[in-house]
C-alpha cells in the first residue's frame, strides 16, 4: 500500500511540473501571465512601474523602476529588501518582466448615484 501511494505522488508530481513547464514555454498560456517580458530598450516607458530583473549572474530583483539610460537602470526594492535603490548595469542584464495591470471584470459597480 505505500509503494502505491509513493508511485501516485510521483505521478502527481510529474504531472504538475510538466504543466508548470508547459505554461513557461508555451505562447497561448503566457499571455495569461501577470507579466510582461520587455527588451531593456524599451523600460524607458515603464519607469515607475514594478519591474523584474533577471542577470546573467542568475539573480533576480524585484522592484520599482526609478531611472533608466542605456548604461543602467535603477530599482527601488520593496521594504521587504531594505528599501534601498540598486544600480544594475545594463550588461549584466539579460532579462526584464514588467508587471501588468490586474485583469478587471465589468460588473456592478460598488459607487451608486445620488
Amino acid at each position: 500500500m505505500a509503494l502505491l501511494d509513493t508511485l501516485r505522488r510521483l505521478v502527481l508530481a510529474t504531472v504538475v511540473a510538466g504543466g508548470c513547464l508547459l505554461a513557461a514555454t508555451d505562447p497561448a498560456l503566457a499571455r495569461d501571465r501577470r507579466v510582461a517580458v520587455v527588451s531593456y530598450d524599451q523600460l524607458g516607458g515603464h519607469l515607475g512601474e514594478t519591474i523584474v530583473v533577471r542577470t546573467t549572474l542568475g539573480s533576480r530583483r524585484a522592484g520599482t523602476l526609478v531611472r533608466y539610460t542605456r548604461t543602467a537602470l535603477r530599482l527601488k526594492l520593496g521594504p521587504r529588501d531594505g528599501g534601498v535603490e540598486l544600480d544594475i548595469p545594463s550588461s549584466s542584464v539579460r532579462a526584464v518582466e514588467v508587471a501588468r495591470e490586474p485583469v478587471t471584470t465589468s460588473g456592478d459597480d460598488s459607487a451608486k448615484a445620488n
